[in-house]
């Protein structure tokens, strides 16, 4: 299964340390990512997909955040899918 996570901090300060963190507990569950602008594309089983929102969620409160919005966005499919697939035939359709 592949989906994105996107962590949006209402914090003080720059929310890039704290996106940065939400990431490293999206690695620490060893899912297969991508960093993007707006979110983070993972590719795994549900189960891990949503260890790592727990993971998330815990790890920023545990670093005093007190509001922020997670958004999760996951793809159903009949078969296996890969980060690589999604997006390997966009390139050539732009050129």
């Amino acid at each position: 299964m592949i989906g994105e996570i996107a962590f949006i901090p209402q914090a003080e300060g720059p929310a890039r340390d704290i996106v940065a963190k939400a990431v490293a507990e999206i690695d620490a569950q060893g899912l297969r990512f991508q960093v993007g602008a707006l979110g983070t594309s993972v590719e795994g089983d549900l189960d891990a997909i949503l260890d790592a929102v727990r993971a998330i969620e815990s790890r920023v409160r545990a670093e005093g955040v007190r509001r922020g919005v997670i958004e999760v966005r996951l793809q159903l499919e009949p078969h296996e899918e890969t980060l690589e697939h999604q997006v390997g035939g966009i390139g050539a359709a732009v050129t």
